[in-house]
């Protein structure tokens, strides 16, 4: 491609961009089949795409691959292979990519439906391990007309690219030296830049050396003619960004070619690249043209050559593995380097040999082949070149490549129900999900279960997976199941499959203002408050009052399932006997302070001094302190003695079933301590500033709180100390019942079983 055909196709993208709205749009509601692949491969029906589809072929497959072919040639040719065809560029190319769960690309987007491939797994498979620096890396490419590569446009075209590379899922790569390299040039995600080979080299690595060499020599005499045992010599130089090849032969020179191969005995096959600018003709039975046209797949005929002479193309790193001397021709070094880049110094590529003219070419060449002076070096320096780029030479890339694809998505057949949970964004494994998880293993123990967590060390249940989140794997858990079970927002712009059920679970029955309720909300606000709740599948409710008041602070247009909390069950079912032990508690009463979390204060203490509160109380009681899982990673933990602090406890629900006295403020586990029937506490110091500055409430706590509100920790002591008494507890009693009966009705130690027998009944499970 030209520097100009780089600005045109450039400008192009920049105008297509509504065609990318409006395939979006088209693609969040078209559900995508995880086991469908549509391949597009600017090489046709050749290089790495064409032994990914073999090994797909080989493993009964075909019948789920579509190619997109751009000629009738390359149709009959993708027929052959025994997979479906559609026309690049058609309406059936555009169907056949929007339907796909992988998009196979080998250049860009543009080799597949470049509008359809949002929420498919994008596989890219590169044409080589680059010398030269490309895309995002090189002036050179990011270039516009008029503009060339100044001015805000082409900042836009960066944001471009780096938009599409952040698509890309997996890109394979032949060793760990060209990974940064091909994150950075494709702004894709380093984590998705994988060592696994490359496909298109596994035809470098199969069978002998021997039969390597005799089906490679067949292979270039079918494309240029019979060659005897003549000594092969392979040039192939890469393309300078539309500028003339500086290495085409001046007449003097071809000359002193036809002069050196009749003296050797050898062939010349030259390959220009596709793009390239230069006059290659040249008469002579020992010259050879030998282009894409005559040879598409030129990595497979790398075995049947004796030397090869190019510069900045990634073919040397590849005849490297055949252990061929390499010649370098780069007349134009200096200048290269300064115009189009390149990733390591040229010195560690060529070893420090570097050819300026074809007199020194053949030069080298003499020395290089077998019988030269500097044969063993250049053996050596293959070997090493060969090391540096190809750290898997097993010939199973294109395996690997189907494996870690099905891995991500879990696309092998027959495979079990895939089920993927987030409790608060992933900072803990609780709540309703975790509750819904126990039940679901229990009564679906085929199901895959996977459980996306924000850091190391969160304990998943036994049985799940925990996939990191942003990583590669969450990305493609996430993609690929067909229940997610969440209780908090959904963070980044994905948006569900049709065939995709999403269970928003919340976490509380709400008293203070959230969502649109909030006062001062704007706009932004609004618009994403409703981007939530599109895309959810239901909503589930721990009560009626709480079905209202989340239908209206989320606009919730889908259904409600008011079907009580699961992770209330244990509430009623029994704590953990062995619990209170493994906490460190040593005295015969516990109380549980779980404040919530204040907008304007994620820092510093919680709002009671819970060491203050333990020495008020004496000896008999142990004051657990719980924070906000919003607040997990920022609040200050609590010491004193008969203190604990266990914010760091997966499940704020086993804690309350341990607990004799809750103390809270505006929590939502206000509503979910009641379904014990034991003691509310609320602490509520701050109660004005709460109302009018932070939150506000959703209606009057003072009017029908089941217990005492306090605002000193003397207050608090003395309520906690007699919260059991007979007297206290006759004072709330008629306050409690109406409590229960407005919030806990459901409460029962059932909530998990109903909540999976409504996902069994709309086909979220399947029985």
């Amino acid at each position: 491609m030209t520097s100009n055909a780089f600005a045109r196709q450039n400008a192009a993208k920049l105008l297509w961009a509504p065609r990318y709205l409006l395939g979006d749009l088209v693609t969040r509601v078209v559900p995508r089949r995880r086991e469908r692949w549509v391949v597009g491969s600017a090489f046709g029906v050749h290089d790495g795409a064409r032994a990914l589809v073999e090994e797909l072929v080989a493993r009964g497959r075909g019948r789920d691959v579509t190619w997109l072919a751009r000629s009738e040639a390359e149709e009959e040719d993708a027929r052959r292979l025994g997979v479906r065809v559609a026309r690049h560029g058609s309406g059936a190319a555009f169907r056949a990519a929007v339907r796909a769960g992988v998009v196979v690309l080998t250049h860009g987007f543009g080799d597949a439906s470049r509008f359809g491939t949002r929420g498919a797994l994008v596989v890219q498979l590169w044409h080589g391990s680059p010398l030269k620096r490309m895309h995002l890396d090189s002036p050179a490419a990011m270039r516009l007309p008029v503009l060339g590569d100044r001015g805000p446009v082409p900042g836009l075209l960066a944001q471009a690219y780096r938009r599409g590379g952040a698509r890309i899922g997996l890109l394979p790569v032949a060793s760990s030296t060209v990974r940064p390299f091909m994150a950075s040039a494709l702004g894709v995600d380093p984590s998705r830049v994988e060592v696994l080979g490359e496909p298109r080299t596994d035809v470098l690595h199969r069978g002998s050396a021997g039969d390597r060499r005799a089906a490679a020599r067949r292979r270039l005499e079918e494309a240029v003619g019979p060659l005897g045992d003549r000594t092969v010599v392979l040039l192939a130089p890469t393309w300078r960004d539309g500028a003339g090849d500086p290495v085409v032969p001046t007449a003097a020179e071809w000359t002193a070619l036809d002069a050196w191969l009749e003296a050797r005995d050898a062939v010349l096959l030259v390959r220009p690249h596709p793009l390239a600018v230069g006059d290659w003709s040249h008469e002579g039975e020992r010259v050879r043209l030998l282009g894409s046209a005559v040879e598409p797949d030129v990595i497979r005929v790398l075995w049947g050559v004796d030397a090869v002479v190019s510069d900045y193309s990634s073919i040397v790193v590849d005849a490297a593995v055949t252990g061929s001397p390499l010649v370098f021709l780069a007349p134009d070094e200096a200048e290269y380097t300064a115009r189009h880049g390149l990733y390591l110094p040229y010195a560690q590529t060529t070893g420090g040999s570097v050819q300026r003219s074809w007199a020194e070419a053949l030069e080298r060449l003499d020395a290089v082949l077998p019988g030269g002076s500097a044969a063993d070096e250049a053996a050596a320096h293959a070997a090493g070149l060969a090391a540096r780029y190809h750290e898997v030479t097993d010939g199973r890339a294109a395996e690997r490549v189907v494996d870690r694809v099905d891995e991500l998505l879990g696309a092998a057949a027959g495979r079990p129900q895939r089920v993927f949970f987030e409790s608060f964004h992933g900072r803990t494994v609780a709540c309703n999900p975790a509750a819904l998880d126990r039940e679901i293993a229990t009564r679906f123990p085929t199901a895959t279960r996977t459980w996306s967590v924000s850091r190391d060390g969160v304990e998943v249940p036994d049985g799940a997976t925990g996939v990191r989140v942003g990583t590669p794997e969450w990305l493609a858990a996430r993609d690929a199941a067909d229940l997610l079970v969440l209780n908090d927002w959904i963070e980044d712009d994905w948006r569900p499959r049709r065939d995709q059920f999403v269970l928003q679970t919340w976490h509380g029955t709400p008293l203070k203002r959230i969502a649109l309720g909030r006062r001062g909300r704007t706009p932004r606000l609004v618009a994403a408050v409703v981007k939530q709740s599109t895309r959810w599948s239901a909503m589930l409710a721990q009560n009626p009052f709480g079905a209202r008041a989340l239908r209206r602070s989320y606009a919730v247009a889908k259904p409600m399932w008011t079907l009580g909390y699961p992770r209330n069950d244990v509430l009623v079912t029994g704590a953990d006997p062995g619990l209170r032990n493994r906490l460190g508690v040593t005295t015969p009463k516990v109380v549980l302070y779980a404040p919530t979390w204040r907008d304007d204060a994620l820092e510093g203490p919680d709002p009671l001094d819970a060491v203050d509160l333990a020495r008020r109380l004496g000896p008999d009681w142990t004051v657990l302190v719980r924070g906000h899982a919003r607040t997990l990673d920022r609040r200050r933990a609590v010491d004193g003695e008969r203190v604990l602090d266990v914010s760091a406890h997966p499940d704020v629900s086993d804690l309350m079933a341990v607990s004799d006295v809750l103390v809270t403020d505006y929590s939502s586990v206000m509503f979910d301590f009641s379904a014990t029937g034991r003691p509310l506490v609320f602490y509520v110091a701050d109660e004005e500033r709460y109302a009018s500055e932070v939150r506000g409430f959703a209606w009057d706590l003072r009017a029908t709180a089941p217990g005492p509100l306090v605002r000193t920790v003397q207050e608090c002591a003395d309520a906690v100390a007699r919260a059991h008494d007979p007297a206290e507890r006759d004072r709330w009693s008629a306050r409690y019942r109406a409590w229960r009966a407005e919030f806990n009705p459901l409460d029962d130690g059932h909530a998990s079983e109903r909540v999976v027998d409504r996902l069994v009944e709309v086909g979220a499970l399947r029985p």
